[in-house]
């Protein structure tokens, strides 16, 4: 169920992470949880582009690549939409790392193509192509 509520508010958030305007702390705090629209997903998403080891902005030297802004930038739109989150449930980047860890990375390795093959990953956090491409044209 979407909380356009809390989808605003994450857009807010994540534009401002995006825009420099805040730091990694400001942006994990301020962003929405809710456990009925997996906004986790995306918080998760942002997290994993910059450093949680000290409080910064994403600017100069920790800008985003091109790619990441595109991947935040699609969040942003994602967000700005009333579709659902449609993308299987994942382990989280610990859990992930204690597996690897104890040497199940093939496993994991597997379970990230079956991920990836459960829609257009290229254009996650959107599940089709053409669900991106109609939001990308109403954003404009």
């Amino acid at each position: 169920m979407v909380d356009r509520i809390k989808r605003d508010k994450g857009v807010e958030t994540l534009r401002k992470l995006l825009d420099g305007k805040i730091t990694n702390e400001e942006f994990i705090s301020a962003f929405p949880r809710d456990k009925c629209d997996p906004l986790s997903a995306i918080l998760q998403a942002a997290w994993m582009q910059f450093s949680d080891r000290r409080v910064h902005k994403l600017t100069g030297r920790d800008s985003p690549t091109p790619e990441l802004r595109a991947l935040l930038e699609r969040c942003c739109i994602f967000l700005g939409t009333d579709l659902e989150f449609q993308w299987p449930a994942t382990k989280s980047r610990i859990t992930k790392g204690l597996l690897q860890l104890i040497g199940l990375g093939r496993p994991l390795e597997a379970a990230d193509e079956e991920y990836k093959s459960a829609g257009d990953f290229e254009v996650w956090p959107f599940l089709k192509k053409r669900d991106y491409q109609k939001a990308k044209n109403l954003s404009v």
